[in-house]
């Protein structure tokens, strides 16, 4: 059980988030009482999450349970993910961006046993000039499953109480993480209680795709 975690708050050229640091450090600890060996990284510019990738799927291998999340701002375009560095400049554009599909493609090849790909970012898109990255299709392994914070080309918000931050996404994904559930059933409930709280009401619902065709769970002894 592998687990990278990426939360982005402080950007160069783009607003600065609140909930990141926090919402990776909550994760990293409810996934370490599942069994997960976690690497959780801050603030990474474009080379620095190029080698944090490629070192996360250097520990991936057959029969693994490998998660990747990942906290901070974001892009969706035509279907395609991106994550935005904190040394991207505006706008936003894939080859300044890292995508979420090669790192979903290239965990495949290592023949894991589950892909789980939580992604807290925004799902928006503000630059029609710009043409898609390459990315081969994904095999039909049945062992992907992505948990989006928010629907496509809506956005994913943050909660401030104090001096305490969270993503709507996290506060909900760590009432419901350690439950001896599939795994998107458990995600099931986290979308269901995001649905019902009424700060996010018509602008944020969460939504899950999947291919898992075995009942996978985060609590399984592997």
């Amino acid at each position: 059980k592998i687990a990278l975690l990426v939360g982005n708050n402080h950007y160069q050229h783009h607003a600065n988030l609140m909930a990141p640091v926090t919402d990776v450090f909550e994760l990293s600890l409810l996934l370490e009482q599942l069994g997960f060996q976690v690497v959780s990284l801050l603030d990474l510019n474009k080379a620095e999450m190029v080698t944090a990738v490629s070192r996360f799927l250097q520990l991936l291998g057959k029969g693994v349970y490998a998660i990747f999340y990942y906290a901070g701002h974001g892009y969706e375009h035509s279907g395609r993910n991106y994550m935005v560095p904190v040394d991207a400049p505006q706008p936003y554009a894939p080859e300044n961006c890292i995508s979420v599909q090669r790192i979903l493609q290239k965990m495949q090849q290592q023949q894991t046993a589950l892909n789980l790909i939580l992604l807290d970012t925004c799902r928006k898109w503000y630059n029609p000039e710009c043409a898609l990255s390459q990315v081969q299709p994904l095999e039909p392994w049945g062992n992907t499953v992505y948990g989006y914070a928010t629907s496509e080309d809506a956005e994913a918000y943050e909660l401030q109480d104090g001096e305490f931050s969270s993503g709507i996404f996290m506060k909900y994904l760590k009432k419901h993480i350690l439950q001896e559930k599939k795994v998107t059933h458990m995600l099931e409930d986290v979308l269901e209680d995001i649905g019902r709280d009424p700060l996010v009401t018509g602008k944020q619902v969460m939504e899950i795709k999947h291919t898992l065709k075995e009942a996978r769970s985060l609590t399984d002894p592997i």
